[in-house]
């Protein structure tokens, strides 16, 4: 029996496409909501989340200080991580200071630094850091402290704040004499504490590197070369952690040029993405060693960062591929439609609706800091007069050279193009777009005709001379291929016998989730998908109404099925697993399997059991 595109979930889906997530000031609004527009539509969200009241809870000057000025009688969570909320929030809001937008925030910079102690620290001063007393209960204000620094040390790189630099250099003195009292047995006290461990002293690499950039003083850059040696192997560490460490190390290299450091981080990283504890989703679980079922949005933000800043020093592009397939697939996925980042949970096939899992406490900060570096510091890379656009990330870019606006466009016979348009290049610049394995043929149009082209590595340099108000169009084909557990990708069309993986289309993890398609979820869930039946859901009448409004309808894809519980030849969705942060994340299936249709044709069927729920 054939059963096409189900119309029931058309209807369920119209409420929770992208634009009901911003129905306030719509008509204010629609412009920087255009469809083509994900990158700034992300990021405009996260920021909204941090400064308006349209979600709960909503964040208050007396909520952020909650880590710093403490109700012992109304705590909010967290509130022994002292600075760790509101180190965060200055830190992913600083740059929006800079820009003239949140005045208010330099007054809620002020107000934190009323509650520094005399010692330097933010928190219980009951906490006594010497050798014998050290324990689990001095974890929390050391971690949330930490994040306050780095907090307090990005204010003061976006507005030169002399007194916010003082505030920074005694706290960074308090980490010191806290950490002179570390012995081996302090370590082993903590091991296996998780979030509660040693990682709350190795954090401190990334801000101790910070001062010493700033003040000149290597004596915090000296302290971090010692910290990072007592991290333990990966084992069942908390990730965030972990990773916020590796990322601290790499600032050291960078400051040092020390060799051993950058090879302690990539003989770590390699590790990692070779191991169980890398998800098919480009990213790492909350916790590692198999401990939990969740992912974590600041961990996500760390593997993002730390991997562009390895392609950044080594120039290796596995590193920047890993970047990209981590945004869309692992930071976008992990997004809510509030705005917050948060967890999942996830089983061997897919990831399934759990409790609403925003961690507003850290995770969305850390989505919307890192979707920041990721854009001023990425997004281009400069090499002698070349401009080259590294990522295909929808959003504006602009700076003392290039100013230009990249946005998606759709797809047509087959391309999927992406328009840049330039507003400024400096005289003597010439621009190159990034080659990624992702797509095969490709086709770079400038001002709607062929432009002068030539591929060099991985990159197209355009031999044209650009000017003010050109328009390249970069178009692409791009690949579908099924990423498995083991063994390398195999291309869809190339398979010959039954393979199970996640299908990939382009940069984007495919789905098949049941707010569109709850018959194929539905058990026994195992289903053979006919590899040759794969085919763009665009063009798809039935699905118009839903493409159509979506930052990616043209990625959507419909195939043919068998379900694993009786005789059918069904048609299903898959849709990229970004688009879940616009459908209130329901269960989603990413491992499939997939067949060549067989030599007993399925369109032949027309026998099957009764499907109670079938129209």
């Amino acid at each position: 029996m054939r059963r096409n595109l189900p119309e029931l979930f058309i209807s369920l889906l119209l409420p929770l496409l992208p634009f009901t997530a911003c129905r306030d000031n719509e008509a204010e609004k629609k412009k920087d909501f255009s469809p083509m527009r994900e990158y700034s539509h992300r990021m405009l969200m996260t920021k909204e989340r941090l400064t308006t009241s349209r979600y709960r809870p909503e964040f208050t000057d007396e909520f952020i200080l909650g880590d710093v000025n403490i109700d012992t009688l109304n705590p909010r969570r967290f509130y022994n991580y002292s600075g760790d909320l509101s180190g965060r929030y200055i830190e992913a809001l600083a740059t929006y200071y800079k820009a003239g937008e949140l005045p208010h925030l330099k007054e809620i910079v002020y107000e934190v630094l009323k509650y520094q102690k005399s010692d330097g620290r933010f928190g219980d001063t009951s906490l006594i850091f010497i050798e014998k007393l050290i324990g689990r209960e001095h974890m929390p204000l050391l971690w949330g402290n930490g994040r306050m620094l780095v907090g307090l040390l990005e204010y003061f790189t976006q507005t030169n704040d002399s007194t916010v630099l003082k505030s920074a250099v005694r706290l960074g003195d308090f980490f010191l004499g806290s950490y002179r009292q570390v012995t081996g047995e302090v370590s082993k006290r903590l091991e296996g504490l998780g979030a509660d461990g040693i990682i709350c002293f190795t954090q401190y690499v990334e801000p101790l590197v910070k001062l010493s950039k700033i003040t000149g003083e290597r004596k915090y850059s000296d302290a971090a070369s010692e910290v990072y040696k007592i991290l333990p192997s990966r084992g069942i560490l908390h990730s965030h952690g972990y990773l916020t460490t590796l990322r601290g190390v790499l600032e050291l290299y960078d400051y040092t040029g020390e060799k051993t450091h950058l090879q302690y981080v990539t003989d770590a990283y390699n590790d990692l993405v070779n191991s169980s504890d890398f998800t098919v989703y480009g990213s790492v679980q909350e916790y590692f060693g198999g401990r939990g079922e969740r992912d974590e949005g600041c961990s996500t933000a760390d593997f993002i960062r730390l991997s562009l800043h390895l392609y950044k020093i080594t120039g290796n592009t596995s590193y920047l591929e890993k970047a990209e397939f981590a945004l869309y697939n692992s930071l976008y996925y992990n997004q809510f439609f509030t705005g917050d980042f948060g967890h999942h949970t996830f089983d061997a096939n897919g990831s399934f609706s759990n409790t609403f899992n925003a961690a507003w406490w850290c995770c969305t900060m850390a989505g919307l800091r890192a979707m920041q570096v990721i854009r001023d510091n990425y997004f281009i890379e400069k090499k002698g007069n070349s401009i080259r656009v590294n990522l295909f990330l929808d959003t504006d870019y602009s700076d003392e050279e290039i100013s230009f606006s990249l946005r998606r466009q759709g797809s047509n016979g087959g391309y999927h193009s992406y328009e840049i348009k330039l507003a400024e290049l400096a005289e003597g610049k010439f621009m190159e777009i990034r080659k990624p394995s992702w797509a095969g043929e490709t086709e770079i149009l400038l001002n709607g005709e062929k432009s002068d082209i030539a591929l060099k590595g991985n990159c197209y340099f355009i031999n044209n001379k650009l000017n003010r108000g050109d328009v390249l169009e970069v178009r692409m084909k791009y690949i579908m291929r099924i990423k498995r557990s083991k063994g390398n990708p195999v291309l869809l069309n190339e398979i010959d016998r039954p393979v199970t993986g996640a299908l990939c289309y382009g940069p984007y993890l495919m789905g098949i989730d049941n707010n569109l398609d709850y018959t194929f979820l539905a058990e026994p869930s195992s289903n053979y998908i006919y590899s040759n039946t794969v085919i763009q859901a665009s063009e798809d009448e039935k699905l118009k109404s839903l493409t159509e409004n979506s930052f990616v309808g043209d990625i959507y894809l419909t195939a043919y099925y068998k379900h694993g519980g009786f005789p059918s030849y069904y048609q299903t969705v898959m849709r990229p697993v970004s688009e879940m942060t616009f459908s209130r994340h329901p269960y989603m299936m990413v491992i499939l399997q997939f067949v060549p249709e067989s030599a007993v044709n399925a369109r032949l069927i027309d026998r099957t059991m009764l499907v109670p729920w079938m129209e």
